[in-house]
């Protein structure tokens, strides 16, 4: 008799979830299309979004164009000064400005109450090669700043990439938890109904209010980490508030390694970060070059002429002038630079230890999740969608009881997340050897 009702007892609470299942499915409004704000965006759409758009690249191609401009300014030559003097009032006679031609009787008396005025012009020569150093060193200064665009175009490049991949993949992983969550919650509803009426024990229920509670919570840690991403993209793109970008697809997982000989030797020709250190050196060589061609004072030459105030009129002479280096020699200014040198020189090796060191370690992460990829079973995934399957028509069945249950959606979960979170760090990984050799190898 008391199998007879347990029987009649699950048969009803088998009924009254099928029955949930149904009215939810009914009261289900299909979605005629993305939000509004909505973009459907693939990686290639994003990537020529992103270099037309991005407020950091913007800068630092404003960088270079003020960097040419430098160039400029420093192979221009020193202005010509023109200096000028006249009589501004002449006591002797009460006369402002005089500058009318004296008179013959003082001429003749040697005296020249008017006319006195003198006229100077100078140039600074610069000396020992300094102007075509400037330059030199504002040339090395635009490398340095083509290279420091390479880098940040680098770093934005991988971000971008790898953001992408994220919520990509964090999108899967959140319909399926939100998928799972709706099934639970319509056998909760299910459940709810049937508890009325003594069919099934409360603790069952409280069981099930676990589980969604559960889900809920991973839910949410996904859409807190989509909020992060979107929020990361919309400032890579340069996107207004309130855009979802929404990821269509991404290129096919290679899974063969390229040769770790090649990563390292692309690495170290073409990461703009050991340019960087290399120009800097370049950078620090022609600065001493300038500091030392500085100890040589510059020349300054000019013509004067004189009008009735000289030893005779109308005289005209030259003029030289240079500063006599007795104290200062530009030592102060040669051992900062000499020490400079130094300190970029012993920089060099440390970069390429810092790089050599990030390619093996992206290289170790890679191989490490490529063995996991290949060591699947053959069918793995299939037999991980079975899971899934087979629990829901054994507890249908009512073969399996209701924490069976749970614990092989928890499995078929687990499995699926871990399947997605595979190929979310292979394609990241991947990313991140392009990342270390600045060379699209996937």
């Amino acid at each position: 008799m008391n199998r007879l009702r347990l029987t009649t007892c699950s048969a009803f609470a088998l009924l009254a979830f099928w029955l949930c299942t149904l009215s939810s499915l009914l009261a289900q409004t299909p979605v005629a299309g993305a939000l509004p704000d909505t973009i459907r965006q693939s990686l290639p759409q994003l990537e020529q979004q992103f270099l037309e758009r991005n407020f950091q690249l913007i800068a630092q191609r404003y960088q270079i164009n003020i960097a040419d401009a430098a160039i400029t300014q420093a192979g221009l030559r020193p202005n010509p000064n023109l200096w000028f003097q006249g009589n501004l009032f002449n006591p002797n006679t009460g006369k402002v400005l005089p500058y009318g031609p004296p008179t013959q009787a003082d001429k003749n008396a040697g005296i020249y109450n008017s006319g006195y005025y003198a006229v100077q012009i100078q140039q600074v020569i610069l000396l020992a090669g300094k102007r075509s150093k400037l330059v030199s060193l504002a040339e090395s200064n635009k490398s340095l700043s083509r290279l420091a665009f390479q880098d940040v175009m680098r770093t934005l490049h991988y971000q971008l990439y790898t953001t992408y991949a994220n919520l990509y993949y964090d999108l899967q992983v959140l319909r399926l938890f939100d998928d799972e969550l709706a099934r639970q919650q319509r056998l909760l509803e299910s459940y709810r109904i049937v508890l009325r009426t003594g069919g099934v024990p409360a603790y069952e229920v409280t069981r099930l209010e676990v589980a969604i509670r559960d889900l809920q919570a991973n839910s949410a840690n996904y859409r807190t980490q989509i909020a992060d991403e979107q929020a990361t993209l919309r400032v890579l793109l340069r996107q207004p508030a309130g855009t979802f970008i929404l990821p269509t697809e991404l290129p096919p997982l290679k899974t063969t390694l390229p040769v770790l000989a090649t990563a390292l030797d692309s690495a170290l020709t073409n990461r703009p970060d050991i340019g960087l250190s290399q120009e800097q050196i370049n950078n620090a060589e022609r600065s001493l070059a300038l500091e030392k061609a500085r100890r040589t004072p510059d020349l300054t030459t000019g013509l004067l002429f004189e009008k009735y105030g000289n030893a005779y009129n109308n005289f005209t002479g030259f003029q030289l002038a240079m500063d006599l280096p007795v104290r200062n020699r530009n030592q102060g200014a040669i051992r900062s630079a000499e020490t400079t040198l130094k300190s970029v020189t012993g920089g060099l090796e440390n970069q390429q230890t810092i790089v050599q060191s990030d390619v093996l370690n992206a290289f170790d992460k890679l191989k490490t999740y490529y063995e996991q990829l290949n060591t699947q079973p053959e069918g793995y995934l299939d037999r991980i969608r079975n899971i899934s399957v087979e629990a829901t028509k054994a507890y249908n069945a009512r073969t399996i009881g209701l924490l069976d249950y749970l614990d092989k959606i928890r499995t078929y979960q687990q499995a699926q997340l871990n399947n997605i979170n595979l190929l979310n760090n292979l394609y990241n990984t991947q990313q991140l050897v392009n990342y270390t050799t600045s060379t699209r190898f996937f």
